[in-house]
């Protein structure tokens, strides 16, 4: 038999054109013994509720949809669950694998080739890799700590005659920023005014601390003429194995999403479903996501420390998994990430989320997971960073 090493086929343009995900490569890294990452986006293993999902395994093993093909946008049973966590009617619900897929189809449905859209200057590396894929260029928007900036937006729009908008209005990753409700009012109205079709990425919106955050941009946009479609998530909140997200989308572009969904994969794992349903409809989901919204915030709150002392600039979030640095004053941004891995710790260095090559400054920041690890993981990491910020200065 023959052992075929490389491949004899050329590669289509949009595999040519696929950008190598920053955030993969320092898998490697990542792997080594004793490294404590903060740089991947996984939530904590301990967020999981094991047990309430092993009892929904057991459950949903004697559904008989468990093991058939189901409609390609979910099970109507699903739906209406996932309907009642967004307050909203089944029939606005697609069932998607993960809040990736939803990005995917969305930008497939609504974009041709050579088509821009907007995105944060700062954003979720993966979504440039769908963009490329399709053929469509990032146009980034001016940001500031509370988010993207209407007067930016306004810019944005008439230079690129872009005529969808990408965001993470709650929790952003990278930065964590949650958009206020007065700027998502003026962001909708802005957007309904030049025709411009939002893309909400919402998979952190369960995750706050004190209090939950304004409404979606999906829920202010029924009192509006803005046009919205909400990506949700239960990787963040229930178990990232599931694979399981949904769409919150207008009801005449719902059947388009569904096709091009059918198109795609015919629909979601049904095991996968009925998993999530069981688990959903067992009655424990909300006293659990309380619980961990009490174990991020006090790993949120330990990281925020350690990271003022060892001397980033880190301002507080109030949910979501992420904090966004900026390093020390007169630190080479390269210097300090190899002497951080060398002390045994690992973040993402803030170039990886650049929408593109002319966002400068962002090599400055640096974002951190608070999510991933227990305390005394998270202040071993501190005190890796602070020693490695010590070496990048001498």
């Amino acid at each position: 038999m023959t052992n075929i090493t490389h491949s004899t086929m050329p590669l289509s343009r949009s595999a040519k054109a696929l950008p190598k995900n920053p955030l993969r490569a320092l898998y490697p890294l990542a792997a080594r013994d004793g490294m404590i990452s903060l740089a991947n986006g996984h939530p904590s293993p301990d967020a999981c509720d094991n047990t309430g999902l092993q009892d929904a395994l057991k459950t949903a093993a004697a559904d008989p949809m468990t093991w058939r093909y189901g409609p390609t946008a979910g099970d109507p049973r699903l739906r209406s669950a996932l309907a009642n966590i967004s307050g909203d009617q089944p029939d606005s619900v697609v069932v998607t694998s993960g809040a990736q897929q939803g990005i995917d189809l969305t930008i497939r449905t609504l974009c041709n080739a050579g088509d821009t859209v907007l995105v944060p200057e700062a954003l979720y590396p993966a979504t440039l890799s769908v963009l490329a894929a399709c053929n469509v260029s990032a146009y980034a928007v001016p940001e500031d700590v509370g988010g993207i900036c209407i007067n930016g937006l306004d810019k944005a729009i008439r230079d690129s005659n872009a005529r969808v908008l990408y965001l993470t209005p709650t929790f952003g990753n990278p930065t964590g920023s949650v958009l206020s409700e007065d700027r998502r009012a003026a962001l909708l109205a802005l957007c309904a005014r030049m025709s411009v079709l939002i893309i909400e990425d919402d998979p952190y919106r369960d995750l706050w601390f004190e209090a939950p955050p304004p409404p979606s941009l999906w829920e202010m946009s029924k009192s509006n003429d803005a046009r919205v479609i909400a990506l949700r998530s239960c990787s963040k909140s229930i178990a990232p194995g599931l694979r399981i997200g949904w769409m919150l989308a207008p009801h005449d572009l719902t059947p388009h999403l569904v096709a091009m969904k059918q198109a795609s994969d015919l629909q979601s794992s049904g095991t996968a479903q009925m998993v999530a349903l069981a688990y959903l409809s067992s009655g424990r989901f909300s006293g659990w996501l309380a619980k961990v919204r009490a174990l991020y915030q006090a790993r949120h709150d330990a990281l925020q420390k350690g990271l003022v002392a060892a001397g980033f600039d880190t301002p507080a979030v109030t949910g979501g998994m992420f904090l966004w640095a900026r390093l020390p004053k007169h630190i080479n941004p390269s210097r300090l990430f190899e002497a951080t891995v060398a002390q045994g710790a690992l973040y993402a260095p803030g170039k990886a989320f650049a929408a593109c090559s002319q966002v400068n400054d962002i090599t400055h920041y640096a974002r951190f997971c608070f999510a991933s690890h227990s305390l005394e993981k998270i202040r071993q990491a501190a005190d890796c960073l602070a020693d490695a910020v010590r070496l990048s200065t001498t």
